[in-house]
């Protein structure tokens, strides 16, 4: 889900964590008419704007930049590396909808930008076929990587789709904080993990430095993938001298998971339809899984989960952008 009010993920609940933090606080409170929650100083977006086609979602336009300049950066690494002319074909297409992007957030003035709900479901869809077309056609591993890139950013449309389309009465209340935290070690992490990912609905998150002879996982991810469409998303590093690993990345892409690597990465985390969280030592790697000594906890606490959600959308955003400074 994300957050009515900046857009951003925000876990379990339609409040990112800070917004949820500021609720408490009484400054963030639920519309009386429409049930939307708003900046009690701002008063309520949606009842203010009644007189807009509901067809249309409102957003802030810097979110609009952030998708439009992402998808022109891949564009332009793939004008200049792709491998095949079909590839370029669909470059071509991402530009285009790159450019379409644009002429809703071009105005630095406006700071709330209108967007019709069908117009994000044709970017949405069409970048879906865009990387589902290229992955099954192309060799080139970073060709592969940037189709992989156009999914994430399909998921993103669509998920903000949802958020914002959903009935209100749909939306549940912040509930106070749940005490529901475990304690896993060793050959316990293993089975945990699968259990988590068997039970994904919408959306896997996993941050690992290291992915490799993890063959169980790999087999759950892909099995959820294929019966539930579920969206997968990893953050882990660069490959290096490690063909293991790069061939699991490889293979990862492949499958239609949302790969972006951080050099630095040391962080454990597996979180599964921004209700469950695992954080601990263990890398997603056959040693660790199978033999070292390993520790974790395991928790459904909403504000946690929360708080870890908007950690690793951070990285894996920057992770992103990192690529492209000089």
């Amino acid at each position: 889900m994300v957050c009515q009010i900046c857009g951003k993920k925000s876990g379990y609940y339609p409040l990112c964590a800070e917004h949820f933090q500021m609720r408490d606080q009484g400054l963030v409170i639920k519309c009386n008419d429409c049930g939307q929650w708003h900046l009690k100083a701002e008063g309520c977006s949606r009842c203010k704007h009644e007189e807009r086609d509901q067809s249309e979602i409102m957003f802030e336009r810097g979110l609009l930049e952030r998708w439009g300049k992402r998808l022109f950066r891949i564009f332009k690494q793939g004008e200049e590396y792709a491998a095949k002319d079909y590839d370029l074909d669909r470059y071509d297409r991402v530009k285009a909808i790159s450019g379409e992007l644009h002429e809703f957030w071009k105005d630095l003035n406006n700071e709330v930008v209108y967007v019709p709900q069908r117009q994000l479901e044709q970017w949405s869809a069409e970048l879906n076929d865009i990387a589902l077309d290229g992955l099954h056609y192309s060799d080139d591993s970073y060709d592969i990587g940037r189709y992989s890139e156009f999914l994430g950013i399909a998921d993103e449309l669509r998920e903000q789709v949802q958020s914002y389309s959903m009935d209100l009465e749909d939306i549940p209340e912040p509930q106070p904080t749940s005490t529901d935290v475990s304690f896993v070690k060793d050959r316990e992490i293993l089975p945990k993990i699968l259990s988590m990912i068997d039970r994904a609905e919408k959306t896997i998150l996993i941050a690992s430095p290291w992915i490799w002879g993890i063959t169980d996982i790999e087999q759950k991810l892909t099995q959820v993938k294929e019966e539930r469409n579920v969206s997968i998303r990893i953050l882990t590093r660069r490959a290096g001298d490690d063909p293991h690993h790069e061939e699991t990345v490889r293979g990862f892409h492949k499958r239609r998971f949302v790969i972006e690597t951080a050099d630095h990465l040391h962080a454990k985390i597996v979180i599964v339809d921004d209700k469950e969280l695992y954080i601990g030592s263990a890398n997603l790697v056959a040693p660790s899984m199978n033999r070292n000594l390993e520790a974790g906890i395991c928790t459904s606490d909403p504000r946690t989960v929360s708080q870890a959600l908007v950690y690793f959308e951070e990285a894996f955003s920057a992770a992103f952008e990192s690529r492209f400074i000089k």
